[in-house]
């Protein structure tokens, strides 16, 4: 652990000090460095910095270096900043003593964000730095994304944004090739061949084919408060998507991935909206693209008319279609066609810290 000071002593108590050591005055210095004595009252008495050429002419003069002379300047000047930033930090104490402030810091300590501390100055410094703040009422309006929540909840904006963000840290990790909209719409079977074979690695695997794309896929824990699925983001000419593992059903993942690639290709950069415009045009366009995608709906109708909707007839119907059973009983229960409490067990689970069939 490094030691962080907290006190500013300014250079000019150095200089004082090597003075009286040396048993020089100020007009001596003077004499010895060529700038004036007015120049050296003002560094003394904490009025003036230490410039470059003045540390150069400090280390001729009196001993050390022209680099310890400038690092003394250039750590006082830290120490104040610092300082002047916890006064500031003590402003928005009482924010973070919010509820929608202190779950979500809760839950950025939980997934390793941030660290644990008791000091609420702390705790808001903390926070700007997370969030790339100066300010925490800087981080209250969420910029604009296009999401995929649970319909009829209000988010904490916090967590909102703390998700988000916790996803815009993570696809900076990830390396970024050309985007490629043909190769994305190409992709598809591919996916869908992960999704209906569910290997271990299968978030691995669907990652990749994404990224050969110029599309980042990020995974980021459920934060509580934010009823958030899924989102889309454009970094520059590539979109990001991150998912969530919100209930842990795998075709929930399924439908919302391809829900964020549906606002890709049908909306772009222009067509982000906000997360609590979820009966707009474009949710639904995306949500009737991600239906058809999973599970088209010529193939969803044939089997609606055999009025079969038995766990046999269902797993028939995903080996035939080669379709997660999982995203047939979502189907149906959706539909009204099934009981939400009956056929649950064909949902597979996913294991977060995994992802992972249980």
């Amino acid at each position: 652990m490094s030691y962080t000071p907290n006190i500013a002593i300014h250079p000019g108590r150095i200089i004082a000090r090597e003075l009286s050591f040396l048993n020089m005055t100020q007009k001596m210095l003077s004499e010895r460095t060529g700038l004036s004595e007015k120049q050296f009252s003002l560094i003394i008495k904490g009025e003036a910095s230490v410039t470059a050429e003045t540390a150069t002419l400090l280390a001729n003069a009196i001993g050390g270096t022209a680099e310890y002379w400038s690092n003394l300047d250039t750590l006082y000047k830290t120490v104040l900043a610092r300082n002047q930033m916890r006064e500031k930090a003590k402003n928005e104490i009482q924010l973070i003593q919010t509820e929608n402030f202190s779950q979500t810091y809760r839950e950025l300590v939980k997934y390793g964000y941030i660290e644990k501390t008791k000091d609420l100055i702390t705790r808001v410094l903390n926070l700007w730095k997370f969030f790339g703040v100066n300010s925490l009422y800087a981080i209250e309006r969420t910029e604009s994304i296009a999401f995929r929540k649970g319909t009829g909840k209000k988010s904490n904006p916090i967590a909102l944004a703390a998700w988000v963000r916790c996803g815009e840290l993570e696809a900076r990790k990830k390396q970024i090739i050309e985007y490629d909209e043909n190769k994305l719409k190409q992709s598809f079977s591919e996916i869908k061949n992960v999704i209906y074979n569910m290997p271990d690695n299968f978030f691995e695997q669907i990652t990749g084919i994404l990224t050969n794309c110029g599309v980042i896929l990020i995974a980021c824990p459920h934060f509580s408060g934010t009823y958030v699925n899924g989102a889309t983001k454009w970094v520059g000419r590539n979109p990001i998507i991150q998912v969530s593992i919100r209930g842990k059903m795998a075709d929930r993942l399924w439908f919302t991935l391809f829900h964020e690639i549906g606002h890709i290709l049908r909306h772009g950069k222009k067509g982000q909206i906000s997360c609590d415009d979820d009966n707009s045009i474009q949710e639904q366009e995306a949500n009737n693209f991600a239906a058809e995608v999973l599970l088209p709906k010529k193939e969803y109708d044939k089997f609606r008319y055999k009025e079969d909707y038995s766990s046999n007839a269902i797993l028939e119907f995903s080996r035939d279609e080669k379709i997660d059973p999982g995203v047939i009983v979502g189907r149906l229960q959706h539909d009204k066609l099934v009981p939400y409490n009956q056929l649950n067990f064909l949902h597979k689970q996913l294991n977060w810290k995994t992802n992972q069939t249980d």
